[in-house]
Parts: C-alpha cells; sequence; structure tokens
C-alpha cells in the first residue's frame, strides 16, 4: 500500500525513483497502423517506435527500471502469427524486458508454443496462479520475481484471468486450474515481505474490474500493473486502499510509465510523480524510431509482405466488429460462414473478430489482423432446444456474445440468466424445441469456449475450411460488399 506524502519529489536528498516502465495486451503489433479513433491520417503504434520510447525512458533512470509486460503479448498480428510469437519475442529481449505475466491468449498455440517462447526469454514468465492436479505451478514458470533496483527491492508476482478456462481453446489449459487471486496472494505477499521486498507489484492479466476488486480484498500491494481488458488509465488510479492501478490500453498504442517516489532509508514507496501516466506512441516522419527494432521487424516482414500485399476484396463502408452487439462485419462473417456450409444458422463470437477494416481495399493483412486465430468452420445438427441454450449462454457471455446469421434473437435483459431469449425465429418461423436444425460455428466454440458448452452436443461434426478462406473466397467473388446491421439480435431494457 502506498503512502502519500505530501511534499516529497524526486529532488529532496531523501528520495529517489523508482521508475515502472509497461505495457500489455500488445498482441503482435510490430508495425505502426492507422487508428482513426486517434489521427486519421497519421499511423500510431509500431515496435520501432515504442522501443524509441522505451530505450529513452530507461536512460532518465538506468539503474531504477523495470520494464513490464502484463499478458498477450505474441499473438494477434499477421506476422506475429505466422511465426508463432517470434518477432515479439526478438524485440522484448531486445529490449530486456524484466518479466511478463501470462495473459489467456499466451495459451492459443497450444502448451508446446507457450514453453518455446518461455525457453527463447532471457526474462521470467510469472503466473502465481495456474495449477495441476497436483498442486504444482506450470513447468518452467514461477509465481514472482525479486529485483534489486537502486534502494528498492521489488518484488513482481504474477496472476492470469481464471477465464482462460473458457477464452483459449479449452484442450490447450487441460489438466491446469486457474486459482481466485484472492486464494494464492495472501500468502505470497507475506512470502516476499519476508524476503525483504519494500515494494509489491502485482502484475496482473485480471482486467481492471478484478484488479479493484483484489486491491480493496487485499492488503499489502503496493501497484498492480494491470491488463486484459484493454482499458486506458491514462493517469495512475490509486484506490481506497492505498494501491496504485495502471493500465496502457491495447495494441503497443501506449507506454505506461510510473514514477514511483522511493524513500532511500526504507526503500518503500511514498507517492509517485505528477508526470506519470501514459505516453502515445506516435510514428509519423517526426518521431523517434529504433534501428534495431525495426531490423527485427523488418527481417520478418520481408518473408510474408508479397503474401499480405494481396488484395482479396473491396468494402464501400467501414467494417467494424463491435463488442456490444450486433456489428456489420460480424452480419457478413456469419452469412459467409453459412453459405460456407449451406446450414440453416451460424454462430461466430464476436471476441474472434478483433479489428476494423476500413472502407477501400481489402488486403490480405487486414483480413488476418480482423481474424487474428486460426479457427476452422465446424458444421454440426442441433435441437431447437440445445440452440436456445446456445443463445441464453450467449446473452451473458463478455466480450460482445454471439454474431448470427439465419435466426434472430430479441433478449429481454430484465429477465435473470437462463431466460432472457424472449423469441427466436429460423428462417422467419419461431424456433421448434423438438425440432434438429444444422448450424455451423468455429472450433472454439463447438469445443465450449467462451463457455457455451451447448455446443458440445452438437451431432454429425463435420470440419471444414478455415474461417479467412472462406471469408478470403467470398470477398473474391462478392466484392465490393457493403454489409448493414440488420436488426438480427435485438435487447429490450
Amino acid at each position: 500500500m502506498l503512502i502519500f506524502a505530501s511534499g516529497l519529489s524526486a529532488g529532496e536528498p531523501v528520495t529517489t525513483l523508482l521508475t515502472i516502465l509497461h505495457v500489455n495486451d500488445y498482441h503482435g503489433r510490430v508495425k505502426p497502423f492507422l487508428d482513426k479513433t486517434i489521427d486519421r491520417r497519421e499511423q500510431v503504434g509500431g515496435a520501432a517506435y515504442l522501443a524509441a520510447m522505451i530505450k529513452q525512458a530507461r536512460a532518465k533512470n538506468p539503474t531504477g527500471t523495470l520494464l513490464l509486460a502484463a499478458g498477450d503479448m505474441f499473438q494477434g498480428s499477421p506476422v506475429a502469427n505466422l511465426f508463432h510469437g517470434t518477432p515479439v519475442m526478438e524485440i522484448m529481449n531486445e529490449l530486456r524486458f524484466d518479466a511478463i505475466a501470462l495473459g489467456n491468449h499466451e495459451f492459443d498455440w497450444g502448451m508446446g508454443a507457450l514453453t518455446r517462447l518461455r525457453r527463447e526469454a532471457r526474462f521470467p514468465f510469472l503466473a502465481a496462479n495456474i495449477v495441476d492436479s497436483q498442486g504444482n505451478l506450470l513447468p518452467g514458470i514461477s509465481p514472482y520475481k525479486i529485483f534489486q533496483r537502486g534502494h528498492a527491492k521489488v518484488a513482481v508476482i504474477g496472476l492470469t484471468t481464471p477465464e482462460t478456462e473458457y477464452t483459449t481453446k479449452p484442450d490447450n489449459v487441460k489438466g491446469f486450474s486457474f486459482l481466485s487471486p484472492e486464494a494464492v496472494l495472501p500468502r505470497l505477499i507475506q512470502e516476499v515481505r519476508r524476503q525483504g521486498a519494500s515494494v509489491v507489484i502485482l502484475l496482473s492479466h485480471l482486467g481492471l474490474d478484478a484488479d479493484k476488486r483484489v486491491a480493496a480484498a487485499v492488503p499489502g500491494i503496493d501497484v498492480i500493473v494491470g491488463g486484459h481488458s484493454h482499458t486506458e488509465i491514462s493517469k495512475p488510479l490509486r484506490m481506497a486502499s492505498g494501491t496504485v492501478i495502471v493500465q496502457a490500453g491495447a495494441y503497443g498504442l501506449y507506454l505506461g510509465v510510473l514514477e514511483l517516489v522511493v524513500d532511500k532509508v526504507t526503500g518503500r514507496a511514498t507517492g509517485y510523480t505528477e508526470s506519470s501516466g501514459l505516453r502515445l506512441v506516435s510514428a509519423g516522419p517526426q518521431d523517434r524510431s529504433d534501428r534495431k527494432a525495426a531490423l527485427i521487424v523488418k527481417k520478418y516482414n520481408d518473408r510474408v509482405k508479397q503474401k499480405f500485399a494481396a488484395v482479396v476484396g473491396e468494402t464501400s463502408v467501414d467494417l467494424t466488429p463491435g463488442r456490444g452487439g450486433e456489428s456489420n462485419l460480424g452480419d457478413l462473417t456469419a452469412d459467409v460462414m453459412r453459405g460456407a456450409t449451406g446450414c440453416q444458422v451460424a454462430f461466430e463470437n464476436s471476441g474472434g473478430i478483433r479489428a476494423n477494416i476500413p472502407a477501400g481495399k481489402i488486403t490480405m493483412e487486414e483480413l488476418y489482423t480482423a481474424f487474428p486465430f486460426d479457427n476452422v468452420l465446424v458444421s454440426m445438427a442441433l435441437t431447437g432446444e440445445q440452440m436456445r441454450q446456445v443463445l441464453e449462454q450467449s446473452g451473458t457471455m463478455e466480450f460482445g456474445g454471439l454474431q448470427v446469421s439465419g435466426i434472430r434473437v430479441t433478449y429481454d435483459l430484465k429477465k435473470p440468466a437462463g431466460e432472457r431469449v424472449v423469441n427466436a425465429e429460423v428462417g422467419g418461423e419461431p424456433l421448434d424445441p423438438g425440432k434438429t436444425y444444422t448450424l455451423v460455428t468455429n472450433d472454439f466454440l463447438a469445443a465450449g469456449g467462451d463457455k457455451v458448452t451447448a455446443l458440445k452436443e452438437g451431432k454429425n461434426i463435420t470440419y471444414g475450411d478455415p474461417l479467412r478462406d472462406a471469408l478470403a473466397e467470398y470477398l473474391k467473388k462478392h466484392s465490393p460488399v457493403s454489409p448493414k446491421v440488420e436488426g438480427r439480435i435485438t435487447f429490450v431494457q
């Protein structure tokens, strides 16, 4: 817990600075990109520009800086996915990261890929709450790491969201349990304090709401460096308990900088500077770029740029994924799935669509960025009652529920969970509980991902083409596309 004393500053001889540099949910975004919500003309992000900012910030306090990653660093962009995170790992090693907390997407390529990344890393992977049936931690993963930085002995404890059990393919974490933060933290905080830690940092891939809950419930945490919820906390958030929470958005758009004021005698943090907060990673011609990081990106991008530059189609409108309900890109995706398989209904999870596609020509790179997961189509037979259960489970899903085709559904959110579907129609006819329908989804949902367990009851399972291939084929034949939100999903408040 931080003690906020008035009148202290970095210039006073009794104090010094501990600089915490942090990123989270980078999702492999090693190349600059256009984010119209930030700048409609100039690109932002990119490893070379982020690296330059990190090196410049570290140079201001070379012996008193920690560089931390709060998870979901490797997966999510075309070039990072094709090389299973290796470009990001090379950049992180070049930047001398001090630690990473495992995020749920660190498991997306399976335990083999995670083990390879861990062995390539020149920094520890941390996760204190993932155990096997005997209570052992993941092989090679540490619960915490203690660093000496100037006058402070800093313990960094890693935690991974328990949601990982259903936000990655279930087989990827089979045999492991994700314990609640409150179950593991008190003992670990006591342990690191006994070892002399004067500052305790929780490197958290839990999400902001969970971080707030942990800060209120577990004493002894000075700082929570967070991830998972993609929250841009522009200035450090001070909780009533004294714990300070920071998080740096997502995709490398920001570098988080937290300058803790440390008592030279006790090594304890007494506050933080007013300049602490987020720094936008601009990628314009006037912005500083790091040559070594740029060369790493170029090395991998040169191997795939011809493939990714290929134009696969065109859109007359901006295609947006939407996380709060139906979206035009969601409608298009579900329609393509249904058309590719001839099924009556299609379900796609909103969390599987990760980026906008702006109006104009659509390149393969944009398609990979919007659909970074290597999902394949799965067709099945499902009864109307089972389909209703899927829709009910979708109504309680985080990350926006399902995108649908061939079905219309109305939810009454005032009703309790399990009773929110008040109307559903397939092909214009009411959903018949006793009738069998054909359904197409993706392999993540078919395996029970996002807690949509009713899909595991499907019969006559058939695996089809990769979703991206189906989309590319459709765009080649039917461009330009101009999908609109059609009112397939209605919410009654």
